[in-house]
């Protein structure tokens, strides 16, 4: 089974978002994660409900939900990466599994708080990023109509009125 994410939205540890996740693919992230600064996959649903798990260095997995406010963050700490595969595949299909056979705990409102803020200005900066990308690649096509432009000038001949 995979999931469609048309109400979930998927991202991999590089910020690429993912089309579909199967279980099978899910294990495979977290058993080789694309890096150890960032979290290795980040899942919400409807903006306001999200989960992430991130492998610390040293080896221990951080798995954090929120549902809701920044209030109403919760998390646990594994060293279980099958764990870890079965909390985020069972909150992926909608299965209550995942918050009934773990511990979460809560996380500390200013700590979820900086969180959403920090969340907030990532978003922020990837418009940013987009905007200039955008920005460069219409310097790019301004770039060459000048180059044609040019080209085209130099090509047509003088028109003689014949009063030399």
């Amino acid at each position: 089974m995979s999931i469609d994410p048309t109400d979930v939205r998927i991202h991999a540890g590089d910020g690429m978002p993912l089309p579909e996740l199967t279980e099978a693919a899910l294990g495979d992230l977290l058993d080789t994660p694309p890096g150890r600064d960032c979290p290795i996959l980040e899942l919400s649903r409807g903006g306001s409900h999200e989960i992430r798990a991130k492998l610390l260095p040293d080896g221990v997995y951080e798995v954090e939900h929120r549902a809701g406010s920044a209030a109403e963050s919760f998390q646990m700490y594994t060293s279980d990466a099958a764990l870890v595969r079965d909390v985020l595949w069972a909150w992926l299909s909608g299965d209550p599994w995942w918050r009934d056979a773990v511990a979460w705990y809560p996380v500390d409102p200013a700590i979820a708080e900086l969180r959403a803020v920090h969340d907030e200005l990532a978003g922020l900066l990837d418009c940013l990023i987009g905007m200039n990308d955008a920005t460069t690649d219409m310097d790019a096509v301004l770039a060459r109509a000048d180059e044609l432009l040019a080209s085209e000038r130099s090509s047509e001949q003088p028109i003689s009125t014949g009063q030399d």
